[in-house]
């Protein structure tokens, strides 16, 4: 067996963590110990209970969305994902939301509904449907007079204008709102519609409850018809996003994510109406000088090449050639009517054609942007995870390492007397402790 470099088996070890579904967007009940908030905004603490205790990192782009702080001792229900530092090859939970644990009755019937349907399948994207190129009808599912209703129009009317989409009004909050969204979910399956929106503000975890519910999961896994949510803010997660054909970070990121510009659309006709004028033209010109050589054959340019082998027969042969002559001059427009008929002719030949081809160029566009854009989305993530981890990044700031022998230590490691070596970005110091200031 060949064997592995430390970076390599880390590596590894962090890939297969962070593609297990249960440790993403898991929820953790735990004690706050060690609570730092470091300069750079990021939260740096443990979770630990009485048996066990994890490292825990909230970067600032999370922690500025918290309603209210916290401090050592604090007992919080954290949802996030689990994956491994590769500097340290620590393992880490990654939170991306955290809540003391008053309201922790809500986070578990959310993470034990959340497992039971994703053992049941109901996650699986073998059945989401394929999202419509271009939807033209659509129905949209959303609170009665609500700041998202307006929000979505104002998109409709600026990214695609010749969409026709109903609203639906319906109660998206309390305890009568899950059965009133299954019900106008039943009505608009039936009514033949391209996708549903069905979408929410954001809110607390109890303003979104009504999306967490186990018959709503059903009823949109049972759809006919593609669906996409776009429930509260990009940080939320219901179960009816996880049930849905996609899902999308906020009302208008659904109307994103569903429709196309319709500036893209227009450049795309236009290229298409050019390639077809083209194709046209050239096909007129190679017919018209097949026609021309063909015209300047002997048998048309010299009427008598066929008649001087013939004596008794040419007298016949000329009679006949002028017959034809005088002919050919009475129907010069019936001839003309027929080459304009054969060109129409080529000309619907050559649209179907072209028009074949532009529907496979969409689909082959279509497939190549969706991939292109993943692979964008991967390589920022990528790209953005290696300048937060590379430890030269934030030496570079000015902050040091600091070793006790060569074991990085932490604070309350540190002893008086003791010999310690800093690392700077561009220097090493070594120091002895007098005192604790």
């Amino acid at each position: 067996m060949a064997s592995l470099s430390v970076y390599e088996l880390v590596h590894y070890l962090k890939l297969s963590l962070e593609s297990n579904d249960n440790l993403r967007n898991c929820i953790v009940e735990g004690e706050i110990s060690n609570f730092h908030r470091h300069s750079s905004g990021h939260l740096y603490f443990s979770l630990k209970d009485d048996r066990a205790k994890i490292s825990c990192v909230m970067f600032k782009s999370n922690a500025l969305k918290l309603t209210q702080a916290f401090k050592d001792g604090d007992k919080v229900l954290a949802k996030g994902s689990v994956s491994i530092f590769e500097n340290s090859g620590s393992l880490q939970l990654y939170i991306s939301d955290m809540k003391l644990a008053g309201i922790g009755d809500l986070y578990r019937q959310f993470e034990l509904l959340r497992q039971k349907l994703f053992k049941l399948g109901l996650f699986d994207s073998s059945h989401k449907q394929k999202k419509p190129l271009y939807p033209l009808k659509i129905a949209v599912i959303v609170g009665d007079k609500s700041a998202a209703l307006s929000d979505v129009k104002k998109k409709f009317k600026k990214r695609w204008p010749i969409a026709s989409y109903d609203i639906y009004p319906c109660l998206v909050q309390g305890e009568d709102a899950p059965q009133e969204i299954i019900k106008t979910l039943k009505i608009v399956d039936e009514k033949g519609y391209e996708a549903i929106v069905l979408c929410r503000g954001g809110g607390s975890i109890e303003d979104l409850w009504a999306f967490n519910d186990e018959a709503l999961a059903y009823a949109i896994y049972d759809l006919k018809t593609f669906i996409i949510t776009g429930i509260g803010h990009e940080q939320d997660f219901t179960i009816a996003d996880f049930v849905a054909d996609e899902r999308a970070p906020t009302p208008t990121g659904a109307i994103e994510a569903l429709t196309p510009e319709i500036k893209d659309v227009k450049i795309k006709l236009m290229e298409a109406k050019n390639r077809l004028n083209k194709a046209v033209y050239l096909k007129v010109e190679l017919n018209l000088t097949k026609l021309k050589n063909l015209l300047d054959r002997p048998l048309f340019k010299e009427k008598y090449y066929l008649i001087n082998s013939k004596g008794q027969y040419l007298d016949y042969l000329i009679s006949k050639l002028l017959h034809y002559k005088l002919k050919l001059n009475q129907n010069k427009n019936d001839i003309l009517l027929l080459k304009r008929e054969l060109i129409k002719h080529i000309n619907d030949h050559i649209s179907d054609q072209a028009q074949r081809v532009d529907n496979l160029y969409d689909l082959m566009s279509e497939r190549f942007k969706k991939n292109l854009l993943t692979r964008h989305y991967d390589l920022k993530r990528l790209r953005d995870l290696l300048i937060a981890y590379d430890v030269n990044h934030i030496l570079k700031k000015g902050y040091a390492l600091v070793y006790k022998g060569d074991k990085i230590i932490k604070e309350e490691e540190i002893k008086k007397d003791d010999e310690l070596l800093l690392k700077l970005y561009q220097s090493k110091w070594s120091i002895k402790t007098l005192k604790k200031e």
